[in-house]
């Protein structure tokens, strides 16, 4: 079980996976150059995974390991 403290450094992660995504898409949308654009989409993509797993455990009442 994860404490308080710990429960608000995951909940503070999760936040700046979200920031991270939205503006790697942004700079996606906004480069010329395909293969830059390509990499801000894999690494939106990878940032998004990293919060989606983290919240399903978050949700399933599992602690992290």
């Amino acid at each position: 079980m994860l404490s308080q403290k710990e429960l608000m450094q995951v909940e503070d992660f999760l936040g700046m996976e979200q920031t991270s995504v939205k503006m790697l898409n942004y700079f996606a949308t906004n480069v010329q150059d395909n293969q830059v654009k390509q990499l801000f989409q894999q690494m939106a993509q990878k940032n998004q995974q990293h919060f989606q797993t983290i919240s399903k455990h978050l949700n399933a009442g599992q602690t992290l390991q």
